[in-house]
C-alpha cells in the first residue's frame, strides 16, 4: 500500500514545486492542493483502467490517503469522471469520513490558529 501512496505524493510534491517556480506568486499550499488533486484524479483514473485486468490494482486505503492529504477535490472528480467507485459503499462512507475530518481540521485552524 505504501508504494501506492508514496509515489503519487512525491510526484505531486515535485509538481508544487514546480508550479511555485513558474507562477511566483503561488503559496506553497495552494501549489500542493492542486498538484495532489491533479494526481488524485489520474490515480483514480490508473485504478479504473487497471480494474478487472491482471495488473495490480491501487490499494482503497491509498486511494483515501490522497484523498486525505489534499486531494479529495481530485478523488471525486475521478469518481465522477471514471465513474470509478461509484457504487462502492464501504468506501464512499469512509471517503465521507475522510471529508468530515477535514472540515473539522479546517474549523479548527480557522477557530484557534488563524485567528491566534
Amino acid at each position: 500500500m505504501l508504494r501506492y501512496f508514496v509515489i503519487p505524493a512525491v510526484i505531486a510534491l515535485i509538481g508544487a514545486l514546480l508550479l511555485m517556480q513558474l507562477v511566483r506568486s503561488l503559496d506553497a499550499l495552494w501549489a500542493w492542493l492542486i498538484s495532489i488533486t491533479v494526481v488524485t484524479f489520474f490515480t483514480y483514473g490508473y485504478d479504473k483502467v487497471t480494474a478487472g485486468s491482471a495488473r495490480l490494482r491501487v490499494p482503497e486505503n491509498a486511494l483515501l490517503a490522497l484523498a486525505f492529504v489534499g486531494g479529495t477535490v481530485g478523488a471525486l472528480g475521478g469518481m465522477a469522471v471514471f465513474r470509478h467507485k461509484t457504487s462502492k459503499r464501504s468506501f464512499q462512507l469512509k471517503l465521507v469520513a475522510v471529508l468530515l475530518v477535514q472540515a473539522a481540521l479546517l474549523v479548527l485552524y480557522l477557530l484557534y490558529i488563524r485567528s491566534a
